[in-house]
């Protein structure tokens, strides 16, 4: 990889690996495959881009307008990859009908009930301990929480928006599962490390802690026995 202008330039050879996109817990700095990842590359290039235009890439209005460009970019794919396919986007198959409602909405199982209240909580926990300050002992940990709170919220609405896909054969759809489960117990064990050490550096937060570690316990069980239980 080379910097040509404000640009990233790979080799002609180079190949990247097939895009994680639900595997990945997009902490980049932490990964080893960042040389084979275009999803790294694409977000160098438009860090790059920004930096060079003297523009704070993390500004909330550039940041915006950076989404709306990926997502246009992803709409043109989907358009791409439907065309190839001869699916017409448009057209509702007749022996499905619109007005059919899918078996259970997500806000109705179990794992996604328990990781949005645990991204709720943590959400507190963060907010508080930001006001108190962080100390040097937990800031690790606390970047840990931070980042994989909202993640793990938003894997576990992605796992189970799965299950009312059509468009995906069997198989496709046990790879998708698989993969999405492995980055939700990622996150959970991350997580879970960072809160007990933190349990030992901050007594005076041991029952907001230990509630936020119960809550992933319960995730977890989900995860690894019945990921389509509804919530009673």
């Amino acid at each position: 990889m080379t910097i040509i202008g404000n640009s990233l330039y790979y080799p002609m050879n180079e190949k990247f690996k097939a895009a994680p996109y639900n595997y990945c817990d997009y902490r980049c700095d932490r990964c080893d495959e960042q040389d084979h990842c275009r999803v790294f590359k694409e977000d160098r290039e438009r860090l790059l881009e920004h930096y060079t235009k003297g523009e704070n890439p993390y500004d909330p209005q550039i940041f915006v307008n950076d989404l709306k460009e990926i997502f246009q970019k992803t709409e043109n794919m989907l358009k791409d990859i439907a065309e190839k396919d001869g699916i017409d986007l448009n057209r509702i198959p007749e022996d499905e009908p619109e007005a059919d409602a899918p078996a259970a909405k997500p806000e109705e199982l179990n794992i996604y009930r328990l990781a949005f209240e645990y991204s709720r909580q943590a959400h507190a926990f963060i907010k508080q301990l930001e006001h108190d300050g962080v100390s040097e002992t937990v800031r690790e940990d606390f970047s840990d929480v931070v980042w994989y709170h909202t993640l793990i919220a938003a894997k576990t609405g992605r796992l189970v928006s799965g299950f009312i896909d059509d468009f995906r054969d069997e198989e496709t759809q046990e790879m998708e599962e698989e993969g999405t489960r492995a980055v939700i117990q990622k996150c959970i064990d991350l997580s879970r490390n960072g809160l007990q050490h933190m349990l030992n550096e901050l007594p005076d937060h041991f029952y907001t802690i230990t509630d936020l570690l119960d809550l992933l316990g319960k995730i977890e069980r989900q995860v690894q026995t019945d990921i389509r239980q509804k919530a009673g």
